[in-house]
């Protein structure tokens, strides 16, 4: 799921909260964003951006989730034409069942 925290002028702060159906070492969640946002901060996952796509990956402290068990992640970020929702979540390259 996908939480905008705050948002400000030209500015956002997001949590990315994914539950996981399978015990998972290590893993990949990437979205999109539709309006240009730039993720310029993660916590708890490191990011990479390229275009409106983003991945964010398993921190080595957080990579081994229990089936059932929820991981979060957050972002900062930056958004000048609009700050809607991301879409076309992913984990590990399977489509998630609500974004």
């Amino acid at each position: 799921a996908y939480d905008l925290v705050s948002q400000w002028s030209g500015g956002f702060q997001a949590t990315v909260t994914v539950t996981a159906e399978r015990a998972l070492a290590g893993w990949r969640v990437d979205w999109s964003f539709p309006d240009g946002q730039r993720v310029t901060r993660m916590w708890d996952a490191t990011v990479r951006q390229s275009g409106a796509r983003v991945t964010a990956t398993a921190a080595d402290y957080d990579r081994a989730v229990p089936t059932g068990t929820a991981v979060s992640f957050g972002l900062a970020g930056t958004w000048t034409a609009g700050n809607r929702a991301p879409g076309g979540f992913t984990l590990d390259g399977a489509p998630c069942t609500s974004g």
